[in-house]
């Protein structure tokens, strides 16, 4: 049997070629988003001082001056002598004595410590004035304290034009302390021309006002000076630094005040002022008074 060896016609096709690639995809666009808000950064917390560090140098200084502080203190509090109102025993009652060095005295401070009785410097010389008599006088009185005003001698002038002074500055009231003379210095005068000038001072000074003057003096002027000549009149006697003043009130020395001190100090003026005691009671310096 003979064997057919040729293929069918659909053999001899080539067959179809491989399908072509589809063209790749385009990726979609990225949709449009809004712009990220980008946030500030926090401010750094401050570091926690880590254990063991070493104290800043603003310490050290903040240190140093704390301790300087509390040695002023210590200084002062210590080593400063400071002016206290100490009153000589066997005294009730207090005075201060004033004039422009103590400047603006509130004296309404001064009524509440006790002050009973105040002295202002009224005139000097022949033509001087106290420039803060006026609101020391005036002053005193209104804060309830018994007031006087003194002359200020000086041994080379007239007398007499220095009794006008006080007279011409001063107008004394009922209840008012008598005028005083202040006399501390002799100067180049023999002394018995001394006491004649004061005798004159004294004469004009009683026969204006009707009231027998004070004079004032230091207790080693009195002594040299002063003492058995006028014994008519009070007298006020200034002896510091001793605990009682050497001299005794007597029928033939009328002594009524003693400035004890001119470091004193009292509230309501400023820096140190002249204090002084009465020897008596208040019933006794109101009979000092001007009636």
């Amino acid at each position: 049997m003979a064997i057919n060896t040729k293929l069918p016609e659909d053999s001899w096709s080539i067959p179809n070629p491989l399908p072509k690639p589809s063209p790749k995809a385009k990726a979609p666009a990225p949709k449009a988003t809004a712009p990220v808000k980008r946030k500030s950064p926090r401010p750094k917390s401050p570091r926690k001082k880590k254990k063991g560090q070493q104290p800043t140098r603003k310490f050290w200084i903040g240190l140093a001056l704390l301790c300087g502080i509390i040695l002023l203190v210590m200084y002062v509090e210590y080593f400063v002598e400071k002016p206290k109102p100490v009153w000589p025993e066997g005294h009730t009652i207090y005075g201060v004595d004033v004039s422009h060095y103590q400047k603006d005295v509130d004296w309404q401070k001064v009524r509440e410590n006790e002050i009973a009785f105040a002295f202002v410097k009224a005139t000097e010389g022949v033509t001087l004035k106290d420039k803060h008599f006026e609101r020391n006088w005036q002053g005193a009185g209104a804060s309830g304290i018994i007031k006087g005003a003194y002359h200020f001698y000086l041994p080379y002038l007239d007398p007499k034009k220095q009794a006008r002074n006080f007279i011409s500055s001063v107008k004394l009231s009922r209840g008012d302390l008598p005028p005083v003379l202040d006399v501390e210095v002799r100067g180049r005068k023999p002394v018995e021309q001394l006491r004649k000038d004061i005798k004159v001072w004294l004469d004009e000074v009683e026969n204006a006002y009707g009231v027998r003057p004070i004079i004032y003096t230091g207790y080693n002027f009195y002594e040299s000076h002063l003492a058995g000549h006028f014994d008519g009149y009070h007298l006020w006697i200034a002896h510091y630094k001793v605990p009682k003043l050497n001299m005794e009130k007597s029928n033939n020395r009328k002594l009524a005040f003693w400035q004890h001190t001119d470091v004193g100090a009292v509230e309501g003026i400023e820096g140190t002022v002249d204090c002084n005691v009465f020897y008596g009671s208040m019933r006794d310096l109101r009979e000092v008074c001007v009636k």
